[in-house]
């Protein structure tokens, strides 16, 4: 169980760092914000080209990413110049829940190992593959990381569901580090960021 905030959680889930997730989330609002900003754009971090993100990774290795966001770049200036941005509001509903619900399946499956304490289970290229590998290893699953996990899980949900509006995985996180901190050095201890990632100390 690693409770860590949104970008670096979805770096991770692209294959790529905690840190790297963190300077997005900070120099691309900051520049954007100084430069204007746009209706068409998310500014922060978002879970939208994680299943690409992930598999650009896997075969090229994470030194891909900043060419692929510099690429990106060119193609939302081209859009721009174009005057190309009214026709991104033709896209059908269908196309949009269905493209979030990819997106919301390759985050949570891609996950499975932190969330279970699979370690050092062989990494495949394909996204399916390693799902089944976790999956097909769910025999060696770790208490102490399961079950805070299903815990918090349980928790946010029903919150979610019961009391909408309001920003409970942030309470969640918060209450995740606190449990972090408090069994840290015990035989309960889950993994920390710090055990996975401790060049960011």
């Amino acid at each position: 169980m690693i409770s860590i905030p949104l970008s670096s959680a979805l770096a991770i889930a692209s294959g790529c760092t905690p840190v790297m997730g963190l300077i997005s989330a900070i120099f691309g609002p900051g520049v954007s914000g100084l430069i204007g900003g746009s209706h068409y754009n998310i500014l922060g971090p978002a879970g939208a080209l994680v299943n690409i993100n992930s598999k650009l990774v896997a075969e090229n290795g994470v030194e891909i990413i900043p060419y692929v966001a510099l690429l990106t770049g060119v193609f939302t200036l081209v859009t721009w110049v174009l005057k190309l941005e009214q026709y991104c509001m033709l896209i059908p509903l269908s196309v949009l829940e269905g493209f979030s619900l990819g997106v919301a399946t390759t985050i949570g499956l891609s996950q499975l190992r932190n969330a279970f304490g699979l370690k050092n289970l062989p990494k495949h290229k394909d996204f399916y593959m390693n799902v089944f590998e976790s999956f097909r290893n769910l025999d060696k699953a770790q208490s102490n990381e399961y079950i805070p996990f299903a815990i918090f899980f349980v928790i946010l949900f029903s919150l979610a569901k019961f009391l909408p509006g309001r920003p409970w995985i942030i309470l969640i996180a918060f209450c995740g580090l606190i449990y972090g901190f408090f069994t840290d050095g015990s035989s309960s201890k889950p993994t920390l960021l710090k055990d996975v990632y401790p060049e960011m100390l």
